[in-house]
Formats: C-alpha cells, sequence, structure tokens
C-alpha cells in the first residue's frame, strides 16, 4: 500500500474531525503533486540540484503527512544527496518518486472519494 490509512486517521483527528477539511487536503495534494513531479523531472534533465532538492524536499514533507512513507523517503534520500551535489542518476530515482507519488495518487483518489460518499470510518 503506498498509502497508510492510519495517517489519514491521525490527520483527520488533527484536523478536528473534519471530512470535508480531510477532502480538500487531499485534492490539494491530488492537483499539486503532478507539479512537482514535473519540477523533479525538469530539474533532473537540467541537472539543478537546487531545484530538485526543493521539489524532493516539499513533495516528502506532504507525502509525510499522508501517509506515503515510501514516497518520502525516496524524497528523502533525494533530496539529502542533492546537498552533497548533484545526485548520480537522477532521472532513473526521479522515475522512481513518480512511480510512488502515482501509487499514492490513486490510493489517495480513493479514499477521496469514500470522503465524499460519507463512507469514512476507522
Amino acid at each position: 500500500m503506498a498509502i497508510a490509512r492510519d495517517a489519514l486517521d491521525k490527520l483527520l483527528e488533527l484536523i478536528g474531525g473534519d471530512h470535508a477539511s480531510l477532502a480538500e487536503l487531499i485534492e490539494s495534494f491530488l492537483n499539486e503533486s503532478p507539479l512537482l513531479l514535473a519540477e523533479l523531472q525538469q530539474a533532473a534533465g537540467a541537472s539543478d540540484r537546487t531545484s530538485l532538492g526543493r521539489a524532493a524536499h516539499t513533495l516528502k514533507s506532504s507525502a509525510r503527512d499522508f501517509g506515503a512513507s515510501e514516497l518520502s523517503a525516496s524524497c528523502e534520500v533525494l533530496e539529502k544527496q542533492c546537498r552533497e551535489g548533484m545526485p548520480g542518476e537522477a532521472q532513473a530515482k526521479v522515475e522512481t518518486i513518480i512511480a510512488e507519488c502515482t501509487s499514492a495518487q490513486k490510493e489517495l483518489g480513493v479514499h477521496l472519494a469514500a470522503l465524499n460518499r460519507g463512507d469514512w470510518s476507522k
């Protein structure tokens, strides 16, 4: 699983149990993550380690909030590597992140649909 459901439950609790707010947060991730993935691809292609590290950092934080631990960990590794220089095989690492993010997006879409149907329970 790309998303840990318990992380979503914790996030829901942090925002006061408001299902509509959780739905908005998920929608925000689903809208913003493709832009971050595009930024990762562009930065890797241009060997721009600053932009690559920044995009990896942003995606890492969002992924962690939603319980996408594999995605978050991959982004964290890439972010750390960018601090030390341009990572080797950056494009391959970005492709891995894209695949992990795609899985997370699909699962979040399922959770969003459940929220929108009012079908969310612990």
